[in-house]
């Protein structure tokens, strides 16, 4: 009767820390014993725990490092990571995580030895809300411009033109925000000041719209840059491809501009094992689509205005 108390006991445990190893989601697999889970961020994964007197918390890492490999794997997803760790402990082997910080790589190496350590309960977080796609595509309104600086309707159609004019593209990405966030300034001055009718101003940010979409599209070919090594002085090719998820900017961009489905290689499906696979799109093809058309909406309000003044 002792022995079968025993074996009950024992049976029951394991049963309890199977049940902690599941209620463990894709990015925190093997948390119980490396005390490392990472979280989705805007560059892929990132850390986002780790757990004291646990091995990731004398490794090195910080939270925010961006993990950029592990052993063979270049994770994209929390379940390209839960694979990885899985792997790595059914073979016994060590995890081998490149991170990536402003300061450089760290290079951390979690011996064998740790998939033998008990496999320690995994604090109780709740789930972080999904995210919304109104909240990342809806960016509030940008202040005015000073009482004493001068706006037009001209000024500001001709600055729409010069945000990407065919013959010759932006500088970079970063010239590129700043322009567009001084159009969006002086469209709002329009509006604040009442210098012009609401459907001339509404007119003006449904052109905006179409550059705002190409920032979105340039941000995600310059992430895909950085997660490939790519050399900044040699262009992507049209055809390059990048990951999206649903609940995304990307996701909802292409939702928004249903001319973008050209760009889109496959939609986002849900995962064979749990989780969601990503979809791919080109992003370089989508942001040459939504300034062809933003310049295309430009004519015809400009059309409009024209007629409007006669």
């Amino acid at each position: 009767m002792a022995n079968a108390g025993r074996l009950t006991i024992v049976a029951a445990l394991a049963l309890a820390l199977a049940g902690v190893a599941r209620a463990a989601g894709p990015c925190e697999e093997g948390r119980g014993q490396t005390g490392l889970a990472l979280a989705p961020a805007a560059a892929g994964l990132a850390v986002s725990v780790m757990d004291p007197e646990l091995p990731a918390a004398a490794s090195g890492l910080r939270a925010g490092d961006v993990v950029v490999q592990v052993n063979g794997t270049l994770p994209r997803s929390c379940a390209d990571y839960q694979r990885a760790v899985r792997e790595a402990r059914k073979d016994k082997k060590a995890l081998l995580v490149l991170a990536r910080r402003e300061a450089g790589d760290v290079v951390v190496a979690l011996a064998p030895a740790t998939w033998d350590r008990a496999l320690a309960a995994v604090p109780a977080v709740p789930p972080p809300e999904p995210p919304s796609v109104k909240a990342l595509v809806a960016k509030p309104a940008p202040p005015p411009l000073p009482a004493e600086t001068k706006v037009t309707v001209e000024a500001v159609t001709r600055g729409l033109g010069e945000l990407a004019p065919p013959e010759k593209a932006p500088a970079s990405l970063d010239a590129y925000r700043r322009d567009l966030l001084h159009v969006h300034r002086e469209v709002e001055t329009l509006g604040v000041r009442r210098a012009v009718r609401p459907d001339v101003v509404d007119g003006l940010r449904t052109v905006l719209r179409y550059y705002d979409a190409a920032e979105v599209a340039w941000d995600a070919e310059e992430q895909t840059r950085d997660r490939e090594r790519r050399p900044r002085h040699v262009p992507s090719p049209e055809v390059m491809p990048a990951p999206y998820f649903n609940d995304s900017e990307a996701a909802a961009t292409i939702d928004e501009f249903p001319f973008l489905h050209d760009a889109v290689v496959h939609d986002p499906t849900p995962g064979l094992v749990m989780g969601e696979s990503s979809g791919v799109w080109r992003p370089v093809q989508a942001r040459a689509l939504l300034w062809q058309h933003g310049r295309e909406e430009l004519g015809r309000l400009t059309t409009w205005l024209a007629s409007a003044a006669e």
